[in-house]
């Protein structure tokens, strides 16, 4: 028995180290991250924060409000999240600064130089702290990905699959950065630990705990409702099922399966509401005009900067950044004329902080893709798993990967990003059992040369 804790201790004491010096490796290179315009978009909208707490004006935190050309005034759309604006609004407060010391919003139709010549850069203090803030936030979502990985798939993948995660140059370039996909990567990874968590012991409590988070993953950014979808289709076939059971079996109806069901839907639009406060007034109309605004980005973006044509340049696109790491540091190409972009990009490619630099090779996509065909077989044929977390994997890696797929109009890495920790998922599951296969077929074959010899 003794033995038996010693080695769970060590066990623990071990994944512990191996994740504290993943961490550190992410907040490492939180201060160097090549600057990005959103970045001074994300951080402008933390004025949300001083309007909210400070000045309760809720008139300034509604859909008008934001779309208002009001001189001086103008406010970025609603068509974002709003955890991360108000963790950067807070930290503009916590070091002193006031709303007027708050950058106004980025022009993209301006050169980097006349943005920063009109205070449209975030000061230095607000920025780092505000990057610090994210790749925590990246970090945790690093730990809880190990979690899951460990919930549903083994201990091997988990550590395979956590070191990738860690060392992917997209996830690392965009969690790092004062933007939003910090708080969506967290949230996202919450909400697959808590399914891996409810799957396991249907109680209400966990259901109410998954939809409570699902609600916080879609506020951190609100396309991550497509990847909320997939999860809870992932979930929600085990209520369905045990109904059909009930009905073709002539048996009582077990009504905590409907008790869970209506939990995590509301516990999912309660905490969306409560931290959507420009929602508060009119969440029906909001909820309208934030889908309608949307598809406009996306079709202005679309129509500006060269969007897909047909399914094939679609795939390719999605082969390219999800499989063979293509890395973006920026989406608009005048960037690349900025000489400070220039610099800061050099500097960060050339630290040691910038992940496994891929640059796009199609042979790394392969090999990618081939593990990630393995580790699905993988878990189709692992009969030591459970059914519901093979279908949780399956219906959220799979339909992920279908949405994005799908809704993704043109190739912007960053897009992508909700997708890459799947895919990263089924070829760390993919290596690991090659490597298990490989380390039996050399044992048999070393087995059976000593019992020739």
């Amino acid at each position: 028995m003794m033995g038996v804790k010693r080695e769970r201790v060590a066990r623990i004491g071990l994944d512990v180290l191996w994740l504290a010096l993943l961490s550190g490796y992410i907040m490492a290179g939180a201060t160097i991250v090549p600057f990005h315009g959103d970045e001074a978009s994300k951080i402008y909208i933390g004025r949300d924060f001083y309007y909210l707490v400070l000045e309760r004006d809720f008139g300034k935190l509604t859909y008008e409000s934001k779309r208002s050309r009001a001189p001086g005034e103008y406010r970025t759309p609603l068509a974002s999240g709003s955890v991360s604006n108000m963790i950067y609004g807070w930290l503009a407060y916590m070091n002193g600064l006031s709303i007027d010391d708050i950058n106004r919003n980025w022009r993209w139709d301006w050169t980097y130089a006349e943005n920063f010549e009109a205070g449209r850069m975030p000061v230095e203090v607000l920025l780092r702290a505000s990057r610090i803030a994210s790749s925590l936030q990246l970090a945790a979502a690093m730990v809880l990905f190990f979690a899951f990985a460990k919930l549903t798939t083994n201990r091997p993948t988990a550590y395979v699959a956590s070191l990738f995660f860690a060392l992917h140059p997209t996830v690392l370039l965009n969690g790092r950065r004062a933007m939003q996909e910090g708080s969506l990567l967290m949230g996202m990874m919450l909400v697959l630990v808590a399914a891996a968590w409810l799957i396991r012991e249907q109680k209400l409590w966990r259901f109410a705990l998954m939809g409570a988070l699902a609600g916080f993953t879609i506020a951190a950014k609100h396309t991550a409702a497509f990847v909320v979808a997939t999860v809870f289709l992932g979930v929600f076939w085990l209520p369905i099922r045990h109904f059909v059971r009930t009905i073709s079996m002539g048996v009582r109806y077990d009504r905590r399966w409907f008790s869970g069901l209506v939990a995590a839907c509301l516990a999912t639009l309660l905490i969306f509401y409560l931290l959507n406060p420009g929602w508060w007034r009119w969440p029906l109309r909001t909820a309208w005009n934030f889908i309608s605004e949307r598809s406009e980005i996306l079709y202005e973006q679309s129509e500006a900067y060269g969007g897909y044509h047909m399914l094939g340049e679609q795939l390719h696109g999605f082969f390219r950044i999800v499989f063979a790491g293509e890395n973006q540091y920026y989406e608009v190409h005048s960037w690349a004329a900025f000489p400070e972009a220039t610099e800061e990009i050099r500097v960060y490619q050339t630290s040691a902080w910038a992940g496994a630099q891929l640059g796009g090779n199609p042979l790394v996509g392969i090999v990618a893709l081939l593990l990630t065909v393995t580790g699905v077989a993988r878990v189709f044929k692992d009969r030591q798993a459970s059914m519901a977390s093979t279908i949780l994997l399956l219906v959220t890696s799979g339909g992920a990967a279908l949405v994005f797929i799908a809704m993704t109009p043109l190739p912007w890495a960053r897009y992508y990003l909700p997708v890459i920790p799947f895919a990263l998922l089924m070829s760390a599951h993919g290596l690991t059992t090659l490597a298990i296969w490989l380390g039996r077929t050399l044992s048999k074959r070393q087995l059976s040369s000593s019992e020739l010899a």
